[in-house]
């Protein structure tokens, strides 16, 4: 536990005390946030908001898994490969999201990647994920059933799933990133619990490689607490699609290696609400002509129900607590008799 609270400490630091030096940059340099026209007019004033705050995420966690895994190798030549094969797809899907941003920089408005193009590099990312998995790691493709001890072997049909899990968790956790902190907020609290889930499988059931996972949780969440100093509302810097993908890719990543693909549905729920809230807004239009919500994602519907911005963004994470801590109970019942 204790490479965990080192991981945490120094990667809560590093994000702390880096963020304010990446908002002076972009300040000088008039590097600033585009608005959406067509998003609710409360965030017109948020205009030139320095973005991609992501990238002292991706540095603040980089730097401390390398140092705690250096540190635990010299103590105990101790050493994992699916702890960097997680940083990875962290790095690579934010990457993606920082060629996003950075044209939507260059072009000074909202969008960035087409849809299409953004899905095809993450497409090549799972194609990766499943390579590295199949011929490197040796994944075990069995499918956990929550609450039971059942297990379904799925053999090569198991990729399918890890893909979806990859495909839907980035997608929503950048749907989610729509409010000042709140896909920080919560993406620090689906990590929290994944990271106690992590500590559980190393010490309890000796699964070797979990307290890599659980160090690169650690050093994520504390990352994006310490950012959250800058990022609540209002916000002085946001985080852009270079954090909330590669945020989503570490947390699928996460999931599927710690064999946790079904309770990630539970403990990312509010992830899951936003983006079936997309959904279902777009399928109802394209049907009926007519809207479910105001404005889509949910939390947009909210803001033009009245509701203060930070009320939104403290009541969701709230309910991602709940659902996080809902998710965690679950995955424990296999340790009462």
């Amino acid at each position: 536990m204790s490479w965990i609270f080192l991981s945490i400490i120094v990667g809560g630091l590093i994000s702390l005390l880096t963020t304010p030096l990446l908002i002076k940059f972009e300040k000088v340099r008039r590097i600033g946030e585009s608005i959406r026209l067509d998003g609710p007019s409360t965030h017109s004033v948020k205009s030139g908001t320095p973005t991609m705050g992501g990238l002292i995420l991706m540095l603040s966690s980089t730097i401390s898994f390398a140092l705690v895994s250096l540190v635990k190798y010299y103590r105990h030549n101790v050493f994992s490969r699916e702890g960097v094969f997680v940083l990875s797809i962290f790095l690579l899907c934010g990457m993606i999201g920082f060629v996003d941003d950075f044209i939507s920089l260059k072009n000074r408005r909202s969008l960035g990647l087409r849809g299409w193009v953004k899905i095809f590099l993450l497409l090549v990312v799972c194609l990766y994920f499943i390579l590295m998995s199949e011929y490197v790691l040796h994944l075990d493709t069995s499918l956990n059933i929550p609450i039971t001890n059942l297990r379904v072997e799925l053999g090569g049909w198991y990729y399918v799933i890890a893909v979806l899990v990859i495909l839907s968790t980035t997608n929503a956790v950048n749907l989610t990133d729509g409010l000042d902190g709140l896909a920080a907020g919560s993406s620090s609290i689906v990590l929290a619990v994944f990271c106690f889930i992590a500590f559980l499988e190393w010490s309890i059931l000796e699964v070797p490689y979990a307290i890599d996972i659980g160090v690169i949780c650690g050093a994520a969440l504390a990352s994006c607490v310490g950012f959250l100093w800058w990022n609540t509302a209002p916000a002085e810097i946001f985080m852009g699609d270079v954090g909330s993908i590669g945020l989503g890719g570490l947390i699928a990543a996460v999931s599927i290696l710690l064999k946790q693909e079904i309770l990630l549905i539970l403990v990312g729920g509010l992830f899951v609400i936003e983006a079936l809230s997309v959904i279902i807004q777009v399928m109802w239009f394209k049907l009926f002509r007519k809207r479910v919500f105001k404005m889509a994602p949910i939390h947009h519907h909210f803001e033009l129900k009245g509701w203060p911005e930070i009320k939104i963004i403290i009541r969701f994470w709230l309910i991602c607590i709940l659902f996080a801590g809902t998710g965690f109970f679950v995955y424990y019942l296999k340790f009462i008799d």
